[in-house]
């Protein structure tokens, strides 16, 4: 019986360090102003590359608006693909300010590709397909995604 206590006790104290090893790994839900810059590691509120926002906003999710001042022109090395986001909703929106940079994929698709997200708003972010497909896009809206944001 003290073998089976001792038992029980380690196996508790060992779930209870896993529980907080995964609580400290968890991060904070996105709010507030970012940047996408890709002179500037990704850090704080930076992100050097598209896919590093879509990968931390996806994650994270948002718990108020957030704003997101695109700085430099940016060429991708994959499509960016958004997904509905948590605590994404009418008040809690995400505002791309695109500052007339522009986003470049060479992709038979689409390079921004909404997919069942909403609540965005694209604002002068030019958006460039650099494939000679007959299929490119530069958004295209899936999943229920729509362009009302």
């Amino acid at each position: 019986m003290n073998k089976n206590y001792k038992f029980n006790f380690s196996f508790k104290r060992l779930l209870l360090v896993v529980f907080l090893a995964f609580l400290s790994t968890v991060s904070a839900q996105m709010s507030g102003t970012y940047t996408i810059d890709n002179t500037v590691v990704t850090g704080g509120t930076n992100f050097q590359t598209w896919k590093d926002f879509r990968d931390s906003i996806v994650l994270n999710g948002i718990s108020a608006a957030v704003t997101v001042d695109v700085i430099t022109d940016n060429t991708e090395t994959t499509q960016i693909d958004f997904p509905p986001i948590t605590g994404a909703s009418s008040t809690n929106t995400i505002t791309i300010n695109g500052n007339g940079k522009f986003i470049a994929y060479a992709i038979a698709d689409a390079v921004i590709l909404m997919k069942g997200a909403d609540y965005f708003t694209f604002d002068k972010l030019i958006v460039r397909n650099t494939t000679t497909s007959q299929y490119a896009q530069g958004y295209r809206f899936t999943y229920g995604s729509d362009s009302k944001g």
